[in-house]
Order: structure tokens, then C-alpha cells, then sequence
């Protein structure tokens, strides 16, 4: 049952739940009001007439019952303001009726029920006014047909005065006005229902229109965003917050997508890098298997193409597991290094590999350097090592036979005390077209679309530096070698 209760409740719209709330609010109010002020009245109408009771009483417990109708008519004697329909009576000791005078305004003539007022009972009243029923029994309330009184004892002989006046007017005047509060209640609670309404229904209307951008995010129109709204209202913060996330979300469905061109054209590259190699050594190992390949000199070339083929593979897939280890957050190692006996080291190794190009180390200025210079630089040395490899053989592979590469060193301080490494390297060949130079850094990508295998790499060798800088908080930029060639410049903390 409380699970349908609740089942039940989640159904109902948020606006007919504000609205049927404030609702109950405004009505327990205006109930509480109600009864608050028709007690009040009741108090103040029954102390009014307490007041005539006690008053009444008073001025009639000393006359004379025979003379009073006399003394009345000839006003020798005042009474208070009593209503048109009291009813005063005197009384014997035993509580019977002496003389008993009825003011009425209408043709009723009720009179209360006195039976029970002996002289020992109007003394237990003590003056005090009570209420008694139709049936002369004191109750707290007498109901419609009730009266409210005071019996005191007379003054000038035994016996007892009764001043009475009936309850039914001024409950009927708290009814009345209970029934005219109640109007107003119910009219006041419809038009606060409908204020309320309409007033949430206003306050959430710019929620209609996150519901409709996020149906059209769904959909695929990531491109949508909220209406900006000025303040520091919950709908402006909301807003705000939305359209950061859809930010959010749209640069990252953006990267992801390019990601995934990225990631197709390098399996279409990695694919074909693999499947030539691959076809080689499957074709040299064929020719071996079926005996085509019978002289010394025959085999000796087969082996080296299967060699060569295996290196390239090899090749590609360490640079694929470098690539993969510069993602994941293992702490640099930095320390003081010297940069010109690391470049001379990477200048040996990449001349070893390839010795038709003539590598040298420089400053900004182009004046040489030997190991006996110092540029010095708190980095990681083994990842410095990998970025002046990578960039050296990309230069090597895009630069003529015989031409110069040159590895530029500086270390300069800085306005505010910081000292920067520069590093550049230079090749004098064919250039990076101006478009490209941000796009030579992103992964998997190759300027050298026809994948030539004797210029063309895996696309990764420059994403591999690109990294490795960002991580040593530097920033590394392709520009146009003077005279022809492309630099490539390095910037970092020292």
C-alpha cells in the first residue's frame, strides 16, 4: 500500500505538487485564523454579557419584587442596556417563581428552566454566570435553546434573583460569521490556487526549455545550448551550469570523433605499413619453402628484405608502446643535465643510422658548440633523449643527402628570474606548408599521404615529442627554416 502511496505521488507533476501544497499551507492558515478569531469573538461576546448579567444583577438583588414593574415603568429605576430578549426572575427560597418579567422582540416567550434554583443552589453559583441547558442543568455549553445567567441572593428578603439571557443570538452570530469566514476561506484558496499555479507555472517555464534542448541533444544536435539569463537566480545558476556541461560534453564528443578519424586513418596506415612488410616476408618465405631461392646470393638478399621488413614492423610498434607510456602519469625524473653532450649523443646516434646528412650543435645565434660548452636544464634526460632522436630522424627523413642539420641550444633568463630552454632543430629540406604545422603534432597523422616507405613514418614520432614537451610544462612549434627547411622549437622551464 505505501509503495502504490508513493508510486502514486511520483506521478504527479512537480507544479501540481507545489501548487496543492501552498494550497494546504494557505488553508491549515486561514483555518487556524478562523478558529482563532471566532474564539476571541465568543470570549469577548460572553464577557459583554457577563458583564450586563453581573451588572443586572446588582442593581435588581435590592428591590422590592411587588413594586419593581412599577419602578420600571415610572423609570425610577435604570438598568443597564440589556438586549430585547432578557428575562429577569425572582425567586423564593424553595425556587419558586415570584414574578418573572419576559422582554422579547419577537412572539417567542421562552423562558429558562428555573426548577432547580433553591436557595442552597443559587449559592453554590456564587454570583459567577453559567450557562444551563434546557433542562435548567449547568453545562459548559447549552446548546441552541441555552441561556446564559447570574443568580444571586436577595438583599431584601429570602430568596434569589435570576438576570438571564439567551446563548442562541450570539451563536447564531458565530455561526453566521463562521459561514461567511468560510466563504472567504474557500474564495481565497481558490485564488491563491490559481496564483500559485500560474505564478509556478511561470517560474518553471524554462525548465520547458531544458527539456527541449536535452530532446534535441539526444537526438544529436549537441550544437543546442540554453538561454543565458542575467542574475544569480537558481534558473540563471542552472542555466549556466548546463550549458557548461553541454560545453563540456560537445568538446568531448568533438575530440572523440576526431580521435576516431585519427585512429581510422592510422589503422589504414598501420594496416598498409604492416601488410607490405608482412607480404615480403611471407613471399621470401615461400620462394625459400618451394626451393626457388637455391643460390647463396639469393638467400643472403631474401634474408635481408625479411631483416629490413621486420625492422620497419619492429619499428612501429615501439613507437606505438612509447606513444602508450607517455599516456600514463609515471613521474618525470628530472635532474641537471647538460643539453650539448646529450645532442652530441643523439647527434652520434642519429648518424650512425643515417650518415648522409651532416648534423652539428649550435647556439640561437649559429655559432657552433663543442662538448665543452654547457646548457644546462633541470629535465628528464632518458625523455630528452627520445625527443632530439625523434625530431633528428623526422629532419633526416625530409632533408636532402648531404644536407645540414643543426641542433640550436640557448638558456636564457627571463624578466621575472625564470630561466627557459630553447631548443630548435633545423633541416633545409622541403618545409611544412604553414596549414600544417599545428596538425604535424596530433596523432597518427603524416604530411606524406602516398605512404612512401622511404619518407613516409608511422605519424607518431612527432606526437611522441609533443608529449613528452607538454609534460616537461613546455610548448613545441613547427616553423619555416630560413632559406628553405622547417624548424622545429622547443620551450620549457629550465
Amino acid at each position: 500500500m505505501e509503495s502504490k502511496r508513493s508510486l502514486a505521488w511520483e506521478r504527479i507533476s512537480l507544479r501540481t505538487k507545489l501548487t496543492a501544497l501552498s494550497v494546504a499551507i494557505i488553508g491549515v492558515l486561514v483555518l487556524v485564523s478562523s478558529l482563532g478569531t471566532i474564539a476571541l469573538l465568543r470570549t469577548y461576546l460572553q464577557a459583554n454579557v457577563d458583564t450586563l448579567l453581573t451588572s443586572t444583577s446588582i442593581a435588581l438583588k435590592g428591590e422590592d419584587p411587588a413594586l419593581l414593574e412599577e419602578r420600571l415603568a415610572t423609570r425610577q429605576l435604570q438598568l443597564p442596556p440589556l438586549p430585547t430578549d432578557f428575562y429577569i426572575a425572582y425567586l423564593d427560597e424553595t425556587g419558586t417563581l415570584l414574578i418573572g418579567l419576559v422582554s422579547s422582540a419577537g412572539d417567542s416567550r421562552d423562558v429558562p428552566n428555573l426548577s432547580n434554583f433553591s436557595a442552597e443552589y443559587v449559592l453554590l453559583t456564587q454570583g459567577i454566570p453559567f450557562e444551563v441547558n434546557e433542562k435548567g442543568q449547568i453545562a459548559e455549553d447549552s446548546g441552541v435553546q441555552g441561556w446564559r445567567m447570574v443568580a444571586v441572593p436577595l438583599t431584601t428578603m429570602p430568596g434569589a434573583l435570576v438576570v438571564a439571557l439567551p446563548t442562541g443570538a450570539n451563536n447564531a452570530l458565530l455561526a453566521q460569521y463562521g459561514l461567511i469566514g468560510g466563504g472567504f476561506g474557500a474564495l481565497l484558496l481558490i485564488l491563491s490556487g490559481l496564483s500559485i499555479w500560474l505564478t509556478i507555472s511561470s517560474a518553471l517555464k524554462p525548465l520547458n526549455e531544458v527539456e527541449r534542448t536535452a530532446e534535441a541533444v539526444t537526438e544529436g544536435d549537441i550544437s543546442q545550448r540554453l538561454m543565458e539569463r542575467e542574475g544569480d537566480t537558481e534558473i540563471a545558476r542552472l542555466n549556466r551550469s548546463l550549458n557548461t556541461m553541454l560545453d563540456g560534453v560537445q568538446t568531448a564528443m568533438q575530440d572523440r570523433s576526431k580521435t576516431l578519424d585519427q585512429m581510422r586513418r592510422f589503422v589504414a596506415d598501420a594496416s598498409h605499413e604492416l601488410r607490405t612488410p608482412l607480404v615480403s616476408v611471407r613471399g621470401y618465405a615461400e620462394l625459400y619453402r618451394m626451393g626457388a631461392l637455391k643460390k647463396p646470393d639469393q638467400i643472403a638478399e631474401a634474408m635481408g628484405r625479411i631483416e629490413s621488413e621486420a625492422v620497419r614492423m619492429t619499428g612501429l610498434v615501439e613507437s606505438l608502446l612509447t606513444l602508450t607510456r607517455m599516456d600514463e602519469t609515471t613521474k618525470l625524473e628530472r635532474v641537471k643535465t647538460n643539453l650539448v653532450t646529450l645532442s652530441i649523443d643523439a647527434a652520434k646516434d642519429a648518424s650512425v643510422a643515417d650518415g648522409k646528412r651532416k648534423i652539428v650543435i649550435t647556439d640561437l645565434a649559429g655559432n657552433k658548440l663543442d662538448d665543452t660548452a654547457s646548457v644546462e636544464a633541470n629535465i628528464d634526460a632518458n625523455s630528452m633523449r627520445q625527443v632530439l632522436t625523434n625530431l633528428l630522424a623526422n629532419a633526416s627523413r625530409f632533408s636532402p643527402e648531404g644536407a645540414q642539420i643543426e641542433i640550436a641550444l640557448d638558456n636564457q633568463e627571463w624578466f621575472d628570474g625564470k630561466k627557459i630552454l630553447t631548443l630548435e632543430v633545423r633541416d633545409h629540406g622541403e618545409g611544412i606548408p604553414e596549414q600544417l604545422r599545428d596538425k604535424v603534432f596530433e596523432r597518427f597523422y603524416r604530411i606524406d599521404n602516398s605512404r612512401n616507405s622511404e619518407t613516409g613514418g608511422s605519424g607518431l614520432g612527432l606526437a611522441i615529442v609533443s608529449s613528452i614537451v607538454n609534460r616537461h610544462e613546455g610548448k613545441i612549434i613547427a616553423l619555416e627554416t630560413p632559406g628553405g627547411g622547417a624548424t622545429f622549437r622547443v620551450t620549457m622551464p629550465a
